[in-house]
């Protein structure tokens, strides 16, 4: 849902000024009560205003000190399953829940060959930074 832009919630703030009701303010914008008597008390409480910036919703559970230890983990074992990267993290993780982590650090399935590799995004599109398993030989 988009906020309300600034200058609309400066106007029904100077409706409200006039002696204007809730409701005829509503009706005047298009906007439910609800929504205009908001207006009104964030304006009080916050002493502006701006939208709130999307502050709701679930924190991540992807910290920076998960972030550096999957590094790790895929530094030391690139071709490991998602399973296995669950598991050796400071709690147990599904492979769901690694599957997204990964893709937002840029790493990614290579192949047929379960190991996975960074990518770089370029203006040309997105080029592979592939690493060769040990003992595979490219021709």
């Amino acid at each position: 849902m988009t906020p309300i832009p600034v200058p609309v919630r400066r106007r029904i703030l100077q409706l409200y000024e006039r002696g204007k009701s809730s409701r005829e303010i509503a009706q005047f914008f298009g906007f439910c009560v609800a929504a205009v008597r908001r207006v009104r008390r964030q304006f009080r409480q916050r002493g502006t205003l701006q939208p709130r910036t999307h502050c709701s919703g679930r924190r991540t559970l992807l910290t920076k000190e998960r972030k550096q230890r999957l590094q790790e983990l895929l530094s030391e074992q690139p071709d490991a399953t998602l399973a296995e990267l669950g598991a050796r993290l400071d709690r147990p993780f599904r492979t769901s829940t690694m599957d997204l982590w990964l893709r937002q650090l840029g790493w990614r399935y290579k192949g047929v060959i379960t190991f996975f590799v960074p990518f770089i995004v370029s203006n040309i599109g997105i080029l592979v930074a592939s690493r060769q398993r040990p003992g595979s030989h490219r021709e």
